[in-house]
């Protein structure tokens, strides 16, 4: 038997990133784009009116914080409306994030609620070596962007004292836009990954997690935004803005099924304790 034909040890992991990888755009494409179909408005993840403490995710968290103050760390966090519901009892935020004008956001916010903030930039997990451990750490809406998932997961792990709390999508964000990238580009995306292979990712080293489905709170964007749906659509599927009547009209007989059920995993932190 050749190393190639050996049994992987972290098969979940592999079909995780195998998975992802269905999800590129062909470069042919991708050089012909008008715009960057990965461009997400900034506006879409500020602290406002729209912010819910009661979701699973902010529930669990706020559950295993110290009555009394704690802090939390937010990976990937946007411009905190993953961390800032956590306030109180949360006296600490830390967030971190590739974008420097979402950390910004981050800060601006935070400083809104009168919460001490500490911000990392950069990737996760390459950042993880000088970020700070605290006792919850909080990921949503970040693991299908990761294809080397097992690093990522295991140093969320190692940093939290309590717990970790990861938000996702039951089925990849831009599933629904798949029957719209066959139609016009006669591109088959895969199946998954889904939550349930980020579930069997975590199962397979060591990790029995909590896992509870709800609905997905409603958000701005192009599923509330008549005016951006149209725009929106042509930036994902990386068409002209000459076909927009085209597009329209497809839309309007084949409306994309937007995933409507986010899934909360929560597990056991491995950082060591305070005192």
């Amino acid at each position: 038997m050749t190393e190639s034909d050996a049994p992987s040890l972290f098969p979940a992991a592999e079909r995780w990133a195998a998975q992802l990888d269905g999800w590129g755009v062909p470069p042919e494409i991708l050089d012909q784009a008008p715009e960057s179909p990965w461009f997400h408005d900034p506006n879409r993840f500020d602290v406002d009116e729209t912010l819910r403490r009661d979701t699973v995710s902010s529930r669990w968290a706020r559950e295993v914080l110290p009555p009394l103050g704690g802090t939390v760390l937010d990976v990937g966090c946007g411009g905190g409306r993953s961390s800032l519901p956590l306030v109180p009892p949360a006296t600490e935020l830390i967030g971190v994030d590739t974008s420097g004008a979402m950390l910004d956001r981050f800060v601006a916010a935070a400083a809104a609620a009168g919460v001490a903030r500490r911000t990392v930039h950069g990737d996760w997990p390459d950042v993880a070596g000088h970020t700070p451990i605290a006792d919850v750490v909080v990921c949503h809406h970040v693991v299908y962007n990761v294809a080397d998932i097992l690093p990522f997961v295991m140093a969320l792990t190692d940093h939290a004292r309590l717990a970790v709390v990861v938000e996702l999508p039951a089925l990849h964000p831009m599933s629904a836009w798949s029957e719209a990238w066959r139609h016009f580009w006669g591109v088959v995306r895969p199946p998954g990954p889904t939550a349930d292979d980020f579930v069997a990712v975590v199962r397979e080293i060591g990790i029995d997690p909590e896992i509870e489905v709800s609905r997905r709170p409603s958000l701005s964007g192009p599923a509330a935004d008549s005016d951006a749906f149209v725009p929106t659509a042509r930036r994902r599927l990386c068409l002209p803005q000459t076909r927009d009547v085209e597009l329209a009209e497809w839309l309007e007989a084949h409306p994309p099924a937007f995933v409507e059920q986010v899934v909360t995993v929560r597990w056991p932190g491995a950082a060591e304790p305070v005192g």
